[in-house]
């Protein structure tokens, strides 16, 4: 893409700070890296990490966690490409979490946060910037190594006790989960939904960038043609999730997800997840991962069910095309 979308005007936004020159050979331990980006007069491909020292992940969304450190702390370094390569030590994930939004990622990746042996890493803009670039005509060879490199970069040790990871994608990554398994053929993958008009519903309160034209590399959310009048942002949302419940579908029964419906939650983080990828947690540890599924997600206040679709709105039609969708993923879920 030539044009800046909303999603890499949001990026720049993040490399506010004071800028440390890069060395070769500079250490690079606390530094996450933020974004890649490619030179438009030069096509040099650079990375901007920030120097995030010991502030935990506990925030519901990666750039929550960079919005919280306080301005007077935070660094910058923009380096080559290459520093990406220096974290061979870093945690490989346990399980990648693909999801349809609003359906119960944000929980669980919250449930999981509490535990100090886990890195939970939700939705960190490095990966939508590697995929932007690998889109935009990188190799496929080069794509997956450096996707490789971050995620062990963002899985750095940085107490001694961690010993498990978790990365949480954007939802509409879910097109590219050939491309991102190569880079982890192993690790489990995982993958959240939910009643389609729920889905709506949220949506239609606050619309999250998927859900809105024009925010994101047109690569990255392939949609089916569709005529729509303009500003039909439900009508939009309801092409959105069709797609990405599609693009599901031949991954889950494939055997490459395990899928999990919004409803399982939070009793199987703890019943089944856990046991399943041989965590251990201590009774305390338990009894955090109860108390925190109690809240809301993303908002930590007490969490009473969402509010109701506003009557007019025309959801449940949209919804009851989209059901057919949804339901072949129950189907799939359940017959297993």
């Amino acid at each position: 893409m030539s044009a800046g979308h909303g999603l890499t005007q949001q990026e720049g936004l993040l490399a506010k700070g004071a800028v440390v020159p890069w060395q070769a050979g500079m250490d690079m331990r606390g530094w996450y890296p933020i974004f890649a980006q490619r030179d438009a007069r030069t096509g040099e491909v650079s990375v901007c990490w920030r120097d995030l020292g010991q502030l935990p992940f506990s925030e519901p969304f990666f750039v929550n966690t960079l919005a919280r450190q306080p301005h007077e702390e935070r660094r910058v370094c923009h380096t080559p490409l290459a520093a990406l390569g220096t974290f061979d030590d870093g945690l490989a994930p346990d399980a990648f979490i693909f999801h349809v939004s609003r359906c119960g990622s944000t929980l669980l990746t919250q449930l999981l946060a509490t535990l100090p042996q886990c890195v939970v890493l939700s939705e960190p803009p490095v990966i939508d910037s590697l995929l932007r670039l690998h889109h935009d005509g990188m190799p496929a060879g080069d794509s997956i190594a450096l996707l490789r490199q971050a995620m062990l970069a963002l899985g750095q040790r940085r107490t001694g006790g961690e010993t498990h990871c978790f990365i949480k994608f954007d939802c509409w990554h879910i097109h590219n989960l050939a491309l991102l398994r190569q880079a982890f053929p192993d690790t489990p993958c995982l993958f959240l939904y939910r009643e389609p008009q729920a889905v709506l519903a949220s949506h239609q309160r606050q619309r999250g960038p998927q859900m809105i034209p024009g925010m994101l590399h047109p690569a990255l959310l392939p949609l089916p043609a569709h005529q729509l009048a303009p500003g039909d942002h439900d009508g939009y949302a309801g092409v959105v999730l069709s797609s990405l419940l599609a693009a599901a579908r031949p991954h889950a029964a494939a055997g490459q997800l395990q899928l999990i419906n919004y409803n399982q939650l939070p009793d199987m983080a703890w019943d089944q997840l856990l046991p399943r990828l041989r965590i251990t947690v201590t009774a305390g540890q338990l009894q955090a991962m109860r108390e925190r599924g109690g809240v809301h997600a993303k908002y930590g206040t007490a969490f009473h069910g969402d509010a109701p679709p506003r009557t007019a709105s025309g959801l449940p039609g949209m919804a009851a095309q989209l059901r057919a969708g949804y339901q072949a993923l129950e189907d799939l879920r359940i017959g297993n």
